[in-house]
């Protein structure tokens, strides 16, 4: 069985944050593309076995279990509803960045 894939606008403005800063602050903006090619083609797995990935800094904070989702030092913050069958991307952040609480997604 398969899970439906969602990514909050919350982590899609982080995300693209990240790739500004690649491609217009650094100067890369083939290597942001590409990155984000990976990135997105990496958070399509979710759809298959998603709790192989590990519990996130950021289950701490939170009443029910988050997992990351890590691509080049970085985090794809997600929770999974097996009644849904469904994946949340709930917060992207670089690794280096600290935990926070992530706000309810559903």
């Amino acid at each position: 069985m398969t899970y439906r894939v969602l990514i909050a606008d919350d982590a899609l403005d982080a995300v693209r944050t990240f790739l500004d800063y690649i491609a217009v602050t650094q100067q890369m903006p083939l290597t942001a593309a590409r990155w984000w090619e990976k990135a997105l083609a990496r958070v399509e797995t979710l759809r298959f076995m998603p709790r192989r990935c590990p519990l996130a800094p950021e289950n701490k904070f939170s009443d029910h279990e988050l997992r990351m989702l890590i691509v080049d030092h970085c985090l794809f913050i997600f929770d999974v509803d097996d009644g849904t069958r469904t994946v949340r991307v709930a917060k992207f952040r670089h690794a280096a960045r600290l935990p926070s609480a992530i706000d309810e997604v559903h």
